[in-house]
């Protein structure tokens, strides 16, 4: 099998909870391993809050009920699209405040064409990730769906939650996941599948 057919691209949702201070500032490294080949698509980029339990360990209740603040994050557009990796520099300064006084966070999803997949929190000192959710499979049809044959993006009843990946990351600075059909089982032969993973850096 052919292993790009077989392990598709990777579904990233990265979540980055951090102070209001404006004198705290965290880097967000975003990259694509092997950087020879792996390119970068930010299909999602947004400061502020759309729920109230992401980001709210030890966060006064009432800095969380505000659930319809969010603004695009263009800046993460700007820099990282079709680069190998990108450097952000996320403070409140750099992103309009959708809602004065509500505890906001910085939601980055993106796609890489890779095979090994590497998440990390910066800065490494302070930063530990934590995956809420790790699937590989399909889910919808538009998804890592261009260039693919139709019939290959037919089946969206097609996902595995992978619990490696938790057990890998979870409490750690930096992990590495080699992704394919070895290490995941194939939930659906003959679908075009990615790996999406949902995790949040804690600082």
């Amino acid at each position: 099998i052919n292993l790009k057919d077989s392990l598709s691209l990777q579904l990233l949702l990265f979540v980055s909870c951090f102070t209001q201070n404006k004198t705290k500032i965290f880097q967000h490294f975003f990259f694509c391993l092997p950087t020879e080949t792996g390119s970068i698509t930010v299909t999602s980029a947004k400061y502020g809050r759309s729920d109230q339990t992401t980001c709210s360990n030890g966060i006064p209740y009432d800095q969380t009920m505000d659930t319809d603040c969010t603004t695009r994050a263009d800046l993460v557009f700007e820099r990282c699209n079709g680069k190998s990796m990108c450097l952000v520099l996320a403070r409140s300064s750099l992103f309009r405040d959708p809602c004065v006084g509500t505890y906001k966070y910085l939601e980055v999803k993106y796609v890489c064409e890779v095979f090994q997949h590497f998440f990390f929190c910066l800065p490494t000192e302070t930063g530990s990730i934590t995956v809420t959710s790790a699937k590989y499979g399909r889910s919808d049809r538009t998804t890592c769906s261009d260039g693919i044959p139709d019939n290959q993006t037919d089946d969206t009843d097609c996902k595995k939650e992978i619990y490696e990946v938790g057990r890998r990351c979870n409490g750690k600075s930096a992990c590495a996941i080699f992704a394919s059909t070895s290490v995941f089982r194939d939930p659906c032969v003959g679908t075009y599948k990615y790996l999406e993973v949902k995790y949040f850096c804690q600082f």
